[in-house]
């Protein structure tokens, strides 16, 4: 099931230029810093702003109102001077939590996402507005409580701004690998006309950008190392990679390790008018939950593979997390771990990869009229291209546990049998 693995933290290490970003929200406390990253262009491509081709900061200045159309960009009221690199073209030279440093993680973060993309999908992923604007415009300060991305922008506001001490999400990796995520989904789908833009269109692209976030933010090796630490490789309990969106040790934006189902949200055929936002974001948790759900049962089908954990302990770790079982399957983690932590960390990233290869390919497939089977249908035609079909079993066992359904084509009853089968071995 292995391609080449993916390290896109390190990948242009001496060749790219250096930020420093947060990897996850910097209100945790095991956060204790900015990291080093090299994003792909090399030092001197990028200008101040910071800027290339495809992306440049603007920091507004009494920028009180989001984009919305006919107010869209460039910004062309006040602003601050552009972000100037350093005397050696990086930009790793910034002093944390000034505007300067956060209008370069901005940029770091999305450039960041942007390359770890491109490697996926091993081509440029065009801008669905590139004919209008050849390149994003990115407002990382502006007075508003939430983030988001649309016809050639992204900007971004604070969580309760009306706090004394209000977080910007612009140092959030999170809310704005989400928010870059629904650019791709904007150039690979399409966007439907007005009149045709229905509540599973929103929900996919929810789902989809959450995606897009988790797995960039993989690539930073002390995620995964974190992750690895605290749960020895029983992924399934609550931790920092299935927290999407993180605002506090206790809250975030979604979550992707969830047991919600397509009954447990709204109908996908409601009408939009009838959805509030927060009902449109949980529509898209049971896809999320699925794609979560696919990573973890390749990495553990690995690890089984390996030989570095039994079957008997892949399949007791799906219990439902109030079972009496669960201090034995981290017991059996703990056990299994011991030493061999670089072996659980490549198996992981090669799931990691596994899923951000499929998913990359799966979204190729679609366009703006998509159906969640339509999606399911698409990864499992990824899967069976670059791996051979080797985890066909795990994606429809995923998927019709939540209520996905799958169009095959021997009919209804398949279906039916594959989600008895998927209920009885889960949770």
């Amino acid at each position: 099931m292995t391609q080449s693995r993916l390290h896109a933290h390190g990948l242009y290490r001496g060749k790219g230029t250096r930020f420093l970003l947060y990897p996850q929200s910097p209100v945790l406390e095991s956060i204790h810093g900015p990291e080093t990253v090299w994003v792909a262009h090399a030092p001197g491509l990028i200008g101040p702003g910071p800027s290339d081709s495809r992306m440049y900061v603007v920091d507004a200045i009494g920028k009180n109102e989001h984009y919305e159309y006919p107010f869209l960009p460039p910004w062309r009221g006040a602003s601050n001077p552009p972000v100037r690199p350093g005397p050696d073209g990086h930009f790793d030279h910034l002093q944390a939590d000034t505007r300067e440093f956060m209008a370069a993680h901005m940029y770091g973060t999305l450039r960041f996402t942007l390359d770890v993309w491109e490697k996926y999908f091993g081509a440029v992923i065009p801008w669905h507005f590139a004919d209008e604007y050849p390149r994003l415009e990115l407002v990382p300060l502006i007075q508003w409580n939430n983030a988001h991305s649309g016809f050639g922008f992204i900007e971004t506001g604070f969580w309760r701004p009306e706090e004394p001490d209000p977080k910007p999400f612009c140092l959030n990796f999170d809310v704005l690998a989400h928010e870059l995520g629904h650019g791709f989904m904007y150039s690979l789908l399409g966007v439907p006309p007005a009149d045709r833009v229905n509540a599973e269109y929103i929900a996919f692209h929810e789902s989809a950008s959450d995606c897009v976030a988790m797995i960039a933010a993989m690539h930073f090796d002390s995620v995964v190392d974190r992750l690895l630490l605290r749960t020895h490789g029983n992924i399934y309990l609550a931790n920092e990679l299935n927290r999407i969106g993180e605002l506090s040790e206790t809250e975030q934006i979604r979550l992707a390790s969830q047991s919600l189902t397509l009954a447990d949200v709204p109908d996908l055929r409601t009408p939009l008018d009838q959805l509030s936002q927060p009902q449109r974001h949980a529509m898209g948790q049971p896809l999320t939950g699925a794609v979560f759900d696919i990573l973890v049962e390749v990495f553990q089908e690995i690890l089984v593979r390996e030989g570095l954990i039994s079957r008997e302990l892949d399949d007791l770790s799906r219990q439902d997390e109030s079972e009496p079982d669960e201090e034995i399957v981290q017991a059996e983690f703990d056990r299994a771990y011991a030493g061999r932590g670089v072996q659980f960390k490549r198996a992981l990233l090669d799931a990691r990869d596994y899923m951000g290869n499929c998913l990359a390919a799966a979204w190729r497939m679609l366009s703006w009229d998509l159906s969640y089977g339509d999606m399911a249908v698409a990864l499992l035609t990824a899967d069976r291209q670059l791996y051979g079909g080797a985890g066909r079993e795990i994606i429809i066992e995923s998927l019709v546990w939540r209520d996905i359904e799958i169009p095959f084509r021997s009919g209804r009853q398949t279906y039916r049998e594959r989600v008895a089968r998927a209920r009885a071995g889960r949770w």
